[in-house]
């Protein structure tokens, strides 16, 4: 095989790598979103473009979604939010309001 064939073997090959990684991806958004999966803060601030700082001020003033506390501790700050949650407050930032 010359080396323009070895190279668009080497280029397809990673395609369909690619291919394979983007599908796997949105399965596993899918089945999250689906499944109502918790996610981290860190991920909570990527998906609504907020810092954890800010995300922590809204929670305390009621117009961002509690997050579940992972941890049996006191002063454990191991916290994640409902995707179904996150999705209502990305829906209507403005109008968001935490169910007392």
């Amino acid at each position: 095989m010359n080396e323009l064939g070895k190279a668009f073997a080497n280029n397809s090959s990673k395609r369909h790598v690619e291919d394979n990684i983007y599908f796997e991806a949105q399965l596993v958004a899918a089945l999250m979103v689906e499944t109502n999966a918790l996610v981290p803060i860190k991920t909570a601030s990527r998906l609504c473009s907020l810092s954890r700082q800010e995300i922590d001020r809204r929670i305390h003033k009621g117009t961002f979604p509690a997050p579940q506390v992972l941890s049996s501790e006191d002063n454990a700050i191991r916290k994640a939010f409902r995707l179904h949650d996150l999705q209502n407050w990305i829906d209507a930032p403005a109008d968001y309001r935490a169910p007392n």
